[in-house]
């Protein structure tokens, strides 16, 4: 007998993946297997925070050209594109992205839950963008995965802010961020521009270590030769390895999780900024408030505020 794919819903039975399913990331009515937590719409742009049931192996996608960020803990997936023999693993890292295009199933599986933040583009306004730019003329745009890409990191930054606080900024906003998202998307990664990175990385076993030390040891002063100890390399070749795998530096990985945690604390517990700091490895209340603001756009005394 075929094993069926399962998943775990929101209350508890086991979803069962279609065959050739394609998750709605923007209809009025949620995909039973992306759990929605919160959604913003504007202009055929839609962002959403979802939790991703899992998939013991299905061929699926998704109904509109979506990014899908990971903002819960890193995760292995498998991926066949149509065609392939083989399929390919990933060890997808939080806040790496993940671009799939509409209509395309195919065959994926993963064992966790992952939480993920998604900006779904409705087919209208990619006809829109085609008739009033040259996007059309750069060619498809194909599945990618594990990637980490600086504009998409911003833009992604500013609508995790306005998806937090319900809008904020107004429609006009969120619609315009999403456009530039999108075009974007058509000129680094279509397919007349765009491969898949692939070797020179540290692998999904050195990733996974490396990964993991790092979330334990959060509070901690860690340095690169620290983390490449971790991964049995010498310090140069981790912090290149590290980069083609991860698409930043050892440095920037490490602050950038401190951040995620330092969102966490500031939301749901009632310590203070300077207790947040210390516990996470900042030398001072100053250095903190600042490396927070460059990367979420608001101090953390303001998002505290904003989160009560």
């Amino acid at each position: 007998m075929n094993k069926k794919p399962r998943a775990e819903t929101a209350m508890g039975a086991a979803y069962r993946w279609r065959r050739n399913e394609l998750i709605d990331f923007a209809g009025a009515k949620p995909s039973p297997g992306f759990m929605l937590c919160s959604r913003l719409s504007a202009g055929g742009v839609t962002v959403s925070r979802g939790r991703l049931a899992a998939n013991d192996g299905a061929e699926i996608g998704a109904a509109q050209l979506v990014v899908a960020v990971v903002e819960s803990d890193a995760f292995e997936m498998e991926w066949r594109p149509a065609g392939a023999d083989e399929p390919r693993r990933f060890w997808l890292l939080p806040n790496s992205a993940q671009i799939v295009p509409p209509g395309t199933p195919c065959y994926s599986q993963w064992s966790a839950r992952p939480t993920l933040l998604t900006v779904a583009f409705e087919p209208a306004l990619i006809e829109r963008l085609f008739r009033e730019t040259s996007a059309r003329e750069e060619g498809d745009i194909h599945a990618r995965f594990g990637m980490r890409d600086p504009e998409i990191d911003s833009i992604v930054s500013k609508l995790r802010l306005e998806l937090q606080f319900g809008g904020w900024s107004g429609r006009p906003y969120l619609e315009s961020l999403g456009v530039v998202l999108a075009m974007h998307l058509f000129r680094s990664y279509a397919s007349a521009k765009s491969s898949q990175a692939t070797g020179g990385g540290l692998g999904i076993r050195r990733l996974r270590r490396v990964a993991d030390f790092i979330e334990a040891h959060l509070g901690e002063e860690l340095t690169q030769a620290d983390l490449a100890r971790v991964a049995e390399l010498s310090p140069h070749h981790f912090a290149s390895a590290f980069r083609t795998s991860v698409g930043v530096a050892p440095h920037r990985y490490l602050t950038e999780r401190r951040i995620a945690r330092a969102r966490e604390l500031l939301a749901k517990s009632e310590a203070t900024v300077t207790t947040i700091a210390h516990a996470l490895g900042f030398s001072s209340h100053g250095h903190f408030s600042e490396t927070f603001r460059r990367f979420v756009g608001v101090t953390p005394t303001a998002y505290k505020a904003r989160c009560r």
